[in-house]
């Protein structure tokens, strides 16, 4: 008996066949009737969701908060073009700075003290 009675499968035409399946499987299931209602629904529920959106915007744009929203967004921008928002700002940094500043000085001045007594200390020791 020779080797030739058992042949090798040929494993790249399987794949092959294996890859056209496949494409002709997803060919098939894309162009299909069921598939095709299911993008017009979800193109439909998306055109829903869509003009739902735009219609809260509407109602929020024309309510009592949104205008209340809209007057406050506006004294905003007036008291940021003024300098008014800057000034307040600045006011509060200068504020923390200071007392950090103040903090640390005392800080400072304990680590000072503690300095210029160890050292004394350690001559009446000896």
């Amino acid at each position: 008996m020779s080797e030739n009675e058992n042949p090798q499968p040929d494993v790249t035409s399987q794949f092959h066949e294996l890859g056209e399946n496949i494409k002709s499987f997803f060919q098939s299931a894309w162009t299909s009737e069921e598939s095709q209602k299911f993008r017009e629904e979800l193109q439909n529920g998306l055109s829903e969701l869509g003009k739902a959106v735009s219609e809260a915007v509407e109602d929020v744009k024309t309510s009592e908060t949104g205008q209340k929203i809209k007057e406050e967004t506006e004294d905003f921008k007036t008291r940021v073009k003024t300098g008014e928002v800057e000034e307040k700002a600045r006011e509060e940094v200068s504020k923390v700075l200071d007392f950090l500043n103040v903090e640390i000085g005392k800080l400072n001045e304990k680590m000072k003290s503690t300095e210029t007594v160890q050292p004394s200390d350690q001559e009446t020791d000896i």
